[in-house]
């Protein structure tokens, strides 16, 4: 499913039929639960309040980004906060901010994870930790996964089944799968992260469009400044239906470009056998007194007159030659 965690299952090793735990994440990942199946169906034994934006790095502006808040029956409520920096450092905290257990690697290039408890002598005594499991990847010859195992050895070892109360047992085991299932949901984002970085998406650009449109005001945003040097313009090519222009290309060659106000100091050159313009009203050369009316399709400041016929094409014809007084 888009934008959740995937589903995680807790069997005894070597039983994969025999299901213990079932890690259901919910709400784009922001309520998980921990479920054990019964005859009356899966009963929920704990529940996980993530952050709302969670990374698998810690933040270290930020204590809140970090901890997971848990809650269980019998009134239990503990956190999980990740304190690495190198590597990953799982503190499992009571609600009395009694630190209970710990989960970290004992190098950052380990390839395994070991469990600690925290076993107290007395106020001023600080507290031994006391290593009592390791979670590691399984092989696939045997199954493949993660494996988390409580070896229970020695007598230190056995003690931890009795950190949170004589007759709890259960519950321990509730808050130590707890933990290593959020650590997995870290490796998860983890290595979907380093997936995208090494993987960036491509661009995606929309494709032109090669539908032509009537034309209309949407046509006009790239306008086009009429030019004001003198003699015939240089030949274009008409720009076709795309990102750039969604005019078709009859109606992109026939369309005069829209007028805009010339600068009074844009003075075309002067030419061999043409007349220097005497004067100009808004960047738009007047022609000489006793000249011919221009032809209704000219366009100013081209120094000649244009004609316009069918398909686009454009010909150019110089100017008649001035006969009357200048003044």
């Amino acid at each position: 499913m888009p934008n959740h965690l995937p589903t995680l299952i807790v069997t005894p090793h070597g039983q994969p039929n025999s299901v213990l735990y079932t890690y259901l994440h919910t709400e784009e990942n922001r309520v998980n639960y921990l479920l054990t199946p019964s005859p009356q169906g899966d009963l929920c034994v704990a529940k996980l309040f993530p952050p709302h934006h969670r990374s698998s790095t810690p933040n270290p502006h930020s204590k809140s980004a970090n901890v997971v808040r848990c809650e269980a029956s019998r009134d239990l409520k503990w956190t999980i906060e990740n304190t690495g920096v190198v590597s990953p450092i799982y503190k499992i905290v009571n609600q009395d901010d009694t630190p209970l257990y710990q989960i970290s690697k004992p190098n950052p290039n380990a390839e395994f994870w070991t469990m600690f408890y925290f076993k107290y002598a007395g106020h001023q005594i600080p507290p031994k930790r006391i290593e009592f499991g390791k979670v590691a990847k399984n092989p696939p010859e045997k199954g493949g996964g993660t494996r988390i195992s409580i070896t229970g050895k020695t007598e230190d070892e056995k003690q931890v089944w009795q950190t949170l109360g004589v007759g709890n047992e259960d519950c321990v085991e509730w808050v130590v799968c707890c933990a290593c299932l959020n650590l997995l949901d870290d490796q998860i984002l983890h290595a979907a992260e380093k997936k995208a970085h090494q993987n960036p998406p491509a661009s995606s650009s929309a494709p032109a469009s090669t539908a032509p449109r009537p034309p209309g005001p949407a046509s006009t945003l790239r306008p086009t400044v009429p030019r004001t040097h003198s003699g015939p313009s240089p030949s274009r090519t008409p720009v076709g239906p795309g990102i750039a222009s969604t005019v078709p290309v009859g109606i992109q060659a026939n369309r005069n470009p829209p007028s805009f106000r010339g600068d009074a100091r844009q003075v075309p050159p002067n030419r061999p056998g043409m007349p220097p313009p005497v004067g100009s009203q808004r960047g738009v050369p007047i022609p000489p007194r006793g000249s011919p009316a221009p032809i209704p399709n000219s366009r100013p400041g081209t120094g000649g007159t244009e004609q316009r016929h069918g398909h686009g094409h454009v010909l150019h014809r110089p100017a008649p030659q001035a006969t009357g007084r200048r003044f």
